[in-house]
């Protein structure tokens, strides 16, 4: 399936929820608390976790406006940083022919794979941290994961 590729500065990005998106994920259930330390991550990181996750968008009829095709809460928790504006966002810009097809890979596909996966989470990130620090990498402190998670600090121990 073809889509282009761009990267715009976050600050200028003109997001809109597709209309058929709001109709889809109408009844999703979100707990979108503040999260304090969003603004004690470095920017790199916040860079690196946007460039893993292109959003797909669609062009609206307004040229400089995207219509979105995923929900996409880490993106509106990164608009909060306080170094927002030198952040850029990747969109993967899909056809008008695909948005369907599109919806059903972001809110099915995707929830499905990731709910498989979840299982294990929290097991694999205790263990990584224990390669990290075997290895004498530097690693986030496990309260800031589990702020990050909006979890207790016991799932990281």
């Amino acid at each position: 399936m073809k889509h282009k590729q761009k990267a715009i500065p976050l600050a200028k990005a003109k997001l809109q929820t597709h209309p058929l998106l709001g109709e889809l994920i109408k009844n999703d259930i979100a707990d979108l608390k503040v999260n304090q330390c969003i603004s004690e991550l470095p920017i790199e990181v916040i860079q690196t976790l946007l460039d893993l996750r292109p959003l797909p968008v669609t062009p609206d009829t307004n040229d400089d406006c995207y219509l979105t095709l995923a929900s996409s809460g880490i993106l509106e928790r990164f608009k909060a940083h306080p170094l927002s504006k030198k952040l850029f966002l990747k969109v993967h810009i899909y056809p008008a022919d695909v948005i369907d097809h599109v919806l059903s890979v972001t809110l099915l596909y995707d929830c499905a794979v990731t709910l498989y996966l979840k299982s294990n989470l929290s097991t694999n990130a205790q263990r990584r941290l224990r390669c990290f620090k075997e290895h004498g990498i530097h690693a986030p402190k496990k309260t800031i994961l589990a702020n990050l998670a909006n979890t207790s600090l016991s799932i990281f121990r």
